[in-house]
């Protein structure tokens, strides 16, 4: 019989080292502090009633970010399901300016990563797991092992990702030259 006070050691030992790549992986998919710590936690809980399985993982990151996945997707699916929208998170500027600032680069970034952020979130639950992992810097074997997603169909739906993704800044810097010419008529 194993001893009770050894499953927090052997949970922290499987899954501490992962806590930040989970969380990085978690806000890209979400773009949201509150609900990417949420997402990490709950994929924590699930890990630390099925440790047996953690343990038996070969890659225990591997492991723990297809529950993450998972559930991220079950949280999309109830989203869309739900009347409810939720409020969007205002993120605060964390550093003050340097003596160089220039409030137009400043302007002109921030505009370029809200474009960024919107486009992304006009993707597809799975477009956006697909993109966050590359992004994480896993390679196509991984990202096929922690969403069961094929070789072959993986390659697709992340090129069709980056596709839309594209599309959809293309879109918007469509829309925004239309608003700022029609704002000088």
């Amino acid at each position: 019989m194993r001893d009770p006070g050894e499953a927090p050691e052997q949970f922290a030992a499987y899954v501490a080292p992962h806590l930040e790549s989970l969380f990085r992986v978690a806000h890209r998919l979400l773009r949201n502090t509150p609900d990417a710590q949420d997402l990490v936690q709950d994929t924590c809980l699930s890990a630390c009633g099925r440790l047996n399985e953690l343990a038996a993982a070969d890659s225990p990151i591997r492991w723990l970010l297809t529950v993450l996945h998972n559930r991220f997707i079950d949280g999309q699916r109830r989203r869309d399901r739900s009347p409810f929208v939720a409020a969007e998170e205002v993120e605060e500027f964390d550093q003050l300016p340097s003596e160089d600032f220039d409030p137009e680069e400043v302007a002109q970034q921030f505009q370029d990563e809200h474009a960024l952020e919107r486009a992304f979130l006009l993707l597809s639950g799975t477009q956006r797991t697909l993109l966050s992992l590359r992004a994480e810097g896993y390679e196509l074997p991984e990202i096929e092992a922690i969403t069961g997603v094929e070789r072959k169909v993986l390659s697709a739906r992340l090129n069709r990702a980056r596709v839309s993704l594209a599309r959809h800044l293309m879109e918007q810097k469509g829309e925004a030259t239309g608003r700022r010419a029609g704002s000088r008529v």
